[in-house]
């Protein structure tokens, strides 16, 4: 078989690219997802990896450096000024899943990204391979939630302006009133974000989809 190499993103491999995730998003949680572009970042404030054999592409792994919150931090109990990146696409070519290439790539973004440090965030949902893959390179569960596709019996649902990790690893919203709320609006988003304990106060509930996220040190 053919050598798989783990290299940087470059531009004469985009459709190679898009097709990759296409097909790896297909029938995933994440096909509302599929678009004919990749999202631009500087090459500063962003990492793009891929795995390649013959030249094509067959796994992805783009990290987005996060500008310094403090509020952030605060959300996922670190330290101020905790250096944060975000993993905001891993894919692989379903031909070649279940070859431990998206553990290399992550593994190959923690070595480029030592000098940054700090923390990448992962968001993933109730995936069984996606959650083993992330426990096995060491990231961490960091806190959970529910997506709910439904509709609020309130006429205006307030949206959060933070949110507080408490026990059971599970996320509680708070308003800008910093009053807590059971479920809120996600921007602009037409899904409900909450405990599960409140998605019984929805109604016409189609889907539920449950959210993980966690952290892998970059250190």
């Amino acid at each position: 078989m053919a050598e798989i190499i783990i290299t940087l993103f470059q531009p004469s491999m985009l459709e190679s690219w898009l097709r990759c995730r296409a097909l790896a998003y297909m029938r995933s949680a994440f096909n509302d997802e599929i678009t004919g572009e990749k999202e631009a970042a500087p090459d500063n404030k962003s990492l793009s990896l891929v795995a390649l054999i013959n030249g094509k592409v067959i796994g992805i792994a783009d990290i987005i450096l996060l500008k310094d919150s403090l509020k952030r931090t605060k959300e996922y109990n670190l330290q101020p000024h905790t250096p944060l990146a975000t993993l905001d696409t891993m894919a692989v070519h379903p031909d070649y899943q279940g070859q431990g290439i998206a553990k290399r790539l992550l593994r190959e973004a923690q070595k480029q990204l030592k000098s940054y440090g700090g923390k990448l965030i992962i968001y993933t949902l109730s995936d069984k391979p996606a959650n083993r893959l992330y426990q096995s390179v060491g990231a961490k569960l960091c806190f959970g939630g529910y997506i709910v596709y439904g509709s609020s019996p309130k006429n205006l649902v307030p949206t959060f302006s933070r949110t507080q990790i408490k026990k059971q690893c599970e996320v509680a919203l708070f308003s800008k009133f910093n009053q807590e709320i059971p479920y809120a609006k996600n921007g602009d988003e037409n899904y409900y974000v909450g405990q599960k304990k409140n998605i019984a106060l929805l109604q016409n509930v189609t889907k539920v989809v449950q959210e993980h996220i966690y952290l892998l040190d970059l250190n």
